[in-house]
């Protein structure tokens, strides 16, 4: 039997290569962010009656990420609740779904979504998620960064002090 260098590096590497190859698929895995859900909150919960925080939870099946989200009620919109997921940056929610303009009943988002942090309080934190330009004042699409989600500003779980 000759022994043949090449078959012995594809033997050991192969694995490795479809592992490498499986995971940088899975992060390409489509959120669906802008798919309406429902957040199943009451009436007094928060949603649609003038919230000063976004409304958010991380157990709606209807989402890949299984966070649903309806920013702060400051702006006036018709804008309803969707799926969302974390980022780091806007280029994480350009594919984001958006209204189609010929059916009044679609309640999804009309600007486009930019990445940054929604919430200050509860298990979503300062957790940075794909947000629905409908609902915020962004020049130029950028989100500012919240100063209370600075590390040693926060009392955020979500915030690694420095």
């Amino acid at each position: 039997m000759r022994f043949s260098l090449r078959r012995a590096v594809f033997a050991h590497c192969a694995p490795v290569v479809v592992a490498l190859v499986a995971a940088s698929l899975s992060g390409c895995e489509n959120q669906h962010i802008g798919r309406p859900c429902n957040l199943q909150v009451s009436d007094d919960g928060g949603a649609g009656n003038g919230a000063a925080q976004a409304t958010i939870t991380g157990q709606v099946l209807q989402c890949p990420s299984r966070i649903c989200i309806l920013p702060a009620a400051e702006a006036k919109t018709d804008t309803g609740p969707y799926c969302t997921a974390e980022c780091s940056s806007n280029d994480d929610c350009s594919d984001g779904e958006k209204r189609n303009p010929s059916n009044p009943d679609d309640k999804r988002c009309t600007k486009g979504y930019a990445c940054g942090v929604a919430s200050e309080v509860g298990a979503f934190c300062c957790k940075k998620m794909c947000i629905c330009l409908d609902f915020v004042d962004a020049p130029g699409g950028q989100l500012p960064d919240h100063p209370a989600c600075q590390p040693g500003m926060s009392t955020c779980h979500n915030v690694v002090a420095k």
